[in-house]
């Protein structure tokens, strides 16, 4: 098990205790108990309460992790900038349309009436996550002259919505599944459609160039 110190555990305790978390969130829902994410993690219940002051600054930090992760690669990624995009894009719709969040997304949306403050600290640590650390990325890419200086929020909800396309609707209703074999090509065009409307002319995405801010 993992060692505690000074009531803080190690870096990479902590990180497997988060996904941990993560994968035992959304098999489960919001109902698991802290025994089955602690046995998940290999770490004893009271690690968890030296780290959290409970199962709800648990989930929130374990939804967070997840979105963090995903937002690495696109900033610190090998690759030019448009490279980083594709990478990104696909790697989010996987974990967006994963079969354990997808339960977990249909669960919050039956509860959410029943338990509104979950279902917000829900949407708070991951779509507005997700959302405004995209924002950030943009924002620099707005600054270094590579994308018009529109507001970055609303660029980076329309990027994240173009990303997942109809397919979000698709799968969140059990209405079907995409084709695996058109993923690349829906991540290309969502891209395209992006920069059509926010790249200025000879911005570095367009043409792949490492100088991209993103």
């Amino acid at each position: 098990m993992c060692a505690v110190a000074q009531s803080h555990s190690h870096p990479d305790c902590l990180s497997r205790l988060l996904d941990a978390a993560f994968e035992v969130f959304c098999e489960s829902g919001y109902s698991a108990s802290i025994d089955a994410v602690a046995k998940h993690a290999g770490v004893a219940r009271q690690t968890i309460y030296n780290n959290f002051s409970g199962k709800e600054a648990l989930f929130s930090a374990a939804m967070a992790a997840g979105v963090r992760e995903l937002f690495d690669g696109l900033e610190n990624g090998e690759g030019d900038c448009y490279e980083r995009l594709v990478k990104f894009s696909l790697h989010f719709r996987a974990r967006v349309f994963s079969p354990q969040l997808m339960k977990f997304r249909r669960l919050m949306l039956a509860e959410a009436a029943r338990f509104p403050e979950l279902a917000q600290s829900f949407y708070a640590s991951t779509a507005l996550l997700c959302r405004r650390n995209m924002a950030q990325l943009l924002i620099r890419a707005m600054q270094d002259g590579f994308l018009r200086n529109e507001d970055p929020e609303e660029a980076a909800h329309i990027f994240l919505s173009l990303v997942l396309g109809t397919d979000d609707d698709l799968i969140l209703y059990a209405a079907g599944q995409p084709d695996p074999a058109d993923e690349e090509r829906k991540v290309h065009r969502a891209i395209e459609l992006f920069l059509r409307m926010y790249e200025l002319p000879g911005g570095a995405c367009a043409t792949a160039s490492s100088e991209c801010s993103i």
